[in-house]
């Protein structure tokens, strides 16, 4: 998928320079399925980790008040899993130095 888009590129980019025109390049826009995708490894700093530990404990305490709201008991053990997870992501935000990277 990602070689047509470039190989497109290079024959814009070639064609221009044959012909002494150079194009603007394209902005392209990240859409939030891109932004979404856990598929794209990305090196892990702090503001992420710290992105990480507040997204999983918004989503703890939702699911906390989702089973108060039903009385269903397994809203509460996945409000807790996801509070561990809040725990190791806050750790690790902390753990992390400002510039420094996990790998």
């Amino acid at each position: 998928m990602g070689r047509r888009s470039r190989a497109r590129e290079r024959a814009v980019a070639e064609a221009a320079a044959g012909s002494g025109t150079v194009p603007a390049p394209e902005r392209r826009r990240r859409s939030w399925v891109q932004t979404l995708n856990p598929f794209k490894f990305r090196q892990l700093n702090r503001s992420r980790a710290r992105a990480g530990a507040i997204g999983f404990g918004l989503a703890a305490v939702l699911f906390a008040v989702l089973g108060m709201v039903t009385g269903d008991v397994s809203w509460f053990s996945s409000a807790v899993l996801l509070g561990i997870l809040t725990l190791a992501w806050g750790v690790t935000a902390a753990l992390l130095g400002r510039g420094d990277s996990s790998s």
